[in-house]
């Protein structure tokens, strides 16, 4: 692993247990092993570090949706889609991707808010593909009531995005629990009966 690569995952941990205020640039360069003026010829400043640091981690939660979405194609609907979907919540509840997940969503850095859900918006626009893919197999396959791309679509966000919030809230027994019957009514609401 080189050197800006060590620097990365080194700040996914730190920003995940600390949060991007409670970070240092000199904690990280010493968890790295270097000086922090090398850290410059790496990243201009902490600001950049932490966008990338966003970029990865929305990038690993979406190739996490791509890879799933894609390794169950020919299983039916049903297991493709409740797979892809526990996946992403293995994700989230991971101990540092997951947590820096939860507060690049919800606690960003001030002054790079913007910038912050620029990126989320990207990534979520690549996971409407999927959830798009996703909608397609199951009208193919004819599972689904009558419904709309749009209608599915928001309705699985819904879903995912109130797992997340589950997330915080229960312990992982409880939480798998409450996966599972938010995901009974989420399937039971959109098959054909």
């Amino acid at each position: 692993m080189n050197t800006k690569e060590k620097i990365i995952e080194v700040s996914i941990l730190s920003f995940s247990q600390k949060s991007f205020e409670g970070t240092t640039l000199s904690e990280i360069a010493q968890m790295v092993g270097i000086q922090k003026p090398s850290m410059y010829n790496h990243f201009k400043s902490k600001n950049e570090l932490y966008l990338v640091v966003a970029e990865r981690i929305m990038s690993l939660l979406v190739e996490k949706m791509m890879v799933t979405s894609n390794q169950y194609e020919a299983e039916d609907i049903h297991t493709r889609l409740y797979l892809v979907l526990k996946h992403s919540c293995d994700f989230i509840l991971n101990k540092q991707e997951g947590i820096l997940y939860k507060r690049i969503m919800l606690f960003p850095p001030i002054d790079l808010k913007k910038e912050v859900k620029d990126i989320v918006e990207r990534g979520d626009q690549e996971i409407a593909s999927i959830i798009s893919q996703l909608y397609i197999h199951g009208m193919n396959e004819n599972r689904f009531r009558d419904i709309s791309e749009r209608t599915f679509s928001s309705a699985y966000f819904c879903l995912l995005d109130g797992l997340f919030t589950e997330s915080f809230i229960y312990d992982d027994q409880d939480f798998h629990q409450r996966f599972e019957e938010a995901w009974s009514v989420f399937w039971h609401g959109i098959k054909k009966s």
